[in-house]
């Protein structure tokens, strides 16, 4: 008997496997941007408490500090593929507001790819780190040690993130960028 699969039935498939990866994907990146947020709630309560019991006369734990320390690297790092996926990164748009429509278009390609790029080459170069940080079991010693590759493996993993992040605008043929105002159409609107 034939399969009575037909390719619309089966591009439903692949579809439904797509909206499910694409779902996950969503949920990661928004429970790492709220980890983002949590930390930063914590670090400010550390803070607060490091303050308090200072001024009271006592003395505050050391591993205030260092979690202060460690924090101020997570957050930017659990934050940044979020940042991108909700286009909430800086750009000048100067230059790309003087090109034609068109060429814009061409210019927020190019521009992306770029993004990748980078993204993509200090991911691996963390990687790297990690990975010499992992085989050499080197610590990060503060008030209590910690394996390093823990702590610097946010780096390369949000790096990659973003790269993925990039990846998908372009995919998908949007703009990575926060609205443009477009020039092209003030000036139609002008004329009338």
């Amino acid at each position: 008997m034939a399969n009575a699969n037909t390719p619309g039935q089966q591009a439903g498939v692949r579809q439904t496997g797509e909206h499910w990866l694409s779902r996950y994907w969503c949920w990661l990146v928004n429970a790492l941007a709220v980890l983002a947020g949590v930390l930063i709630v914590a670090m400010m309560a550390t803070i607060f408490l490091d303050v308090v019991l200072r001024n009271l006369g006592f003395q505050s734990s050391a591993h205030f500090f260092s979690f202060t320390e460690y924090a101020l690297l997570l957050i930017p790092c659990m934050g940044a593929p979020w940042l991108v996926r909700e286009k909430g990164h800086i750009y000048v748009e100067i230059l790309l507001m003087q090109l034609r429509s068109a060429t814009r278009q061409r210019m927020l390609v190019l521009i992306g790819l770029l993004c990748i790029v980078v993204c993509l080459v200090l991911a691996w170069y963390g990687f790297e780190v990690t990975l010499r940080n992992f085989r050499l079991d080197d610590k990060d010693v503060r008030s209590f040690d910690a394996p390093r590759w823990m702590i610097v493996g946010w780096i390369p993993l949000s790096f990659l993130m973003m790269a993925i992040e990039f990846a998908r605008f372009l995919w998908r043929g949007e703009s990575f960028l926060a609205a443009l105002s477009d020039p092209d159409a003030n000036q139609s609107g002008r004329g009338s």
